[in-house]
């Protein structure tokens, strides 16, 4: 699914401090709006916020599936989504919210039906990385140089060491150098490039969990 730290504002920062917690059922929609302003990497912003809050609202009460949302001062400032079990979660999703997000948008969803067989398609070899995957992750752009992303990519290698993985593995564009700096940061290294979308290529970066993460230096993350 990808991640960006580009698009319009959602929020200004406030004086209080970040935190990090479990995502619920009830956070899918501030999650959903954060994926269509800020993620443009893949096909799902395409497809509109009520396909995405029925994704994220899967993803937060699927076994073996969580979302983690930072916030401060009570506003939803970031969020990561990742998985043990892609396969399962995509299969729970087409099961019980399927229909339903298909009349969210019928044409939309007809248009990017090739590049949802090839999700759907993902993962599910036997050669598939082991652990976790980093599904996707957003934050405020206003938040800039607040580490608001390096929490959060943090919090998903705890969730992961938490569940007993050993592992975790993200996919990026190719081309998206912004994203493959913040996961090299934090200890994701690039294993090869693939093409799970025909035409586009990828970037598979894996790290151990726990990971010696990098401290990051930047300006701003």
């Amino acid at each position: 699914m990808g991640g960006s730290e580009d698009g319009p504002a959602v929020g200004g920062p406030g004086a209080g401090p970040v935190s990090v917690r479990t995502g619920m059922a009830r956070d899918a929609s501030a999650a959903a709006l954060l994926h269509a302003q800020l993620i443009s990497e893949g096909f799902l912003s395409s497809l509109g916020s009520r396909f995405l809050r029925r994704l994220y609202r899967r993803i937060a009460g699927a076994s073996g599936s969580f979302l983690l949302i930072a916030e401060s001062g009570g506003s939803t400032i970031g969020f990561i989504a990742g998985s043990v079990d892609v396969g399962r979660l995509y299969r729970s999703f087409l099961l019980r919210d399927g229909v339903a997000a298909g009349l969210s948008a019928p044409v939309r969803l007809v248009s990017a039906l090739p590049r949802v067989l090839e999700t759907l398609n993902h993962g599910r070899g036997a050669d598939g990385p082991d652990g976790g995957e980093l599904l996707a992750v957003a934050v405020d752009p206003s938040w800039r140089g607040r580490h608001v992303g390096r929490q959060l990519v943090e919090g998903f290698l705890k969730e992961l060491e938490r569940r007993d993985q050993h592992g975790a593995h993200v996919v990026v564009g190719a081309d998206n150098a912004t994203a493959i700096t913040m996961y090299a940061r934090a200890g994701f290294s690039p294993t090869r490039t693939f093409e799970m979308h025909r035409g586009i290529r990828s970037v598979l970066m894996q790290t151990v969990v726990p990971s010696r993460s990098v401290p990051d230096t930047r300006p701003g993350s």
